[in-house]
């Protein structure tokens, strides 16, 4: 049996992703300011509405969740949350994980700092998998064909 995106999947693990970024960046506060050697004043007075951050974010994390519901179901007959939670470490570890890593060598940033920056899309994106995997649509047209 096929499967297609759920889009109404994409957009609630899109919502999830975004509440674990809030969770994860609120618990590490005090790291990650340190890391990117800034103070929460500082950062508040280079953006005092941070209203278009959130929404680009949100935008992102609908683009990130998209992307990876359609390589889920691209490479699984029937995806299940297991082969959801697979194909988004693969896309992390291949794609985000090392794309960081090369960046702060040069920009001369902490392990800590990529770990807390790394960390939120390797957590979130397996949420995600698992959302997606686990909520596809069945082919309709394969489903009728298939009870006749």
């Amino acid at each position: 049996m096929n499967a297609k995106v759920n889009w109404t999947a994409v957009v609630v693990a899109a919502i999830v992703y975004f509440v674990i970024g809030a969770v994860w960046y609120i618990t590490l506060t005090d790291p990650w300011l340190a890391g990117v050697g800034k103070t929460e004043a500082q950062i508040r007075a280079e953006r005092p509405d941070p209203t278009m951050a959130f929404l680009i974010t949100f935008l992102c994390n609908l683009i990130l969740a998209s992307v990876l519901a359609q390589v889920i179901v691209a490479t699984a007959a029937k995806p299940t949350a297991f082969h959801g939670i697979r194909v988004a470490f693969i896309a992390w570890a291949g794609f985000i994980a090392t794309t960081l890593m090369m960046n702060y060598q040069f920009e001369v940033r902490t392990f800590t700092l990529w770990a807390i920056n790394a960390g939120y899309p390797l957590v979130g994106m397996l949420v995600m998998g698992a959302i997606l995997g686990a909520w596809t649509k069945k082919d309709t047209a394969l489903v009728k064909t298939a009870s006749v």
